[in-house]
């Protein structure tokens, strides 16, 4: 009987995250983390997270799409369920919030 031999392929993954400002400039960039990590989880021991109070001042935000946790940093756009508990945590103040929803809905 002859031996069998397997000739798998493993494909290694890697994920990053990218930040870009409104002129779509990459602004920050953070890589190497294994694929199976979940966004939110990069985001959230990233040094741009970790050490906000040194990157952001308070009328600095950003925009991140649904698999982010809301912060007082970043905003899950298009999704206003999550504006009451960021308020309740006071994470955001309610006026904070409408005047950013005023100036996106301009854009």
């Amino acid at each position: 009987m002859g031996k069998l031999i397997s000739q798998e392929k493993v494909t290694m993954q890697s994920k990053g995250l990218i930040i870009c400002d409104d002129a779509s400039k990459m602004t920050w960039v953070e890589m190497g983390w294994p694929g199976s990590i979940h966004n939110n989880w990069v985001w959230s021991n990233s040094d741009l997270y970790l050490s906000k109070d040194q990157y952001f001042n308070n009328k600095e935000y950003l925009l991140g799409d649904l698999a982010f946790s809301g912060s007082s940093v970043l905003f899950p756009a298009f999704l206003k369920a999550c504006i009451p508990t960021l308020v309740k945590s006071r994470d955001i103040s309610t006026q904070s919030w409408r005047k950013f929803e005023s100036r996106a809905s301009i854009a």
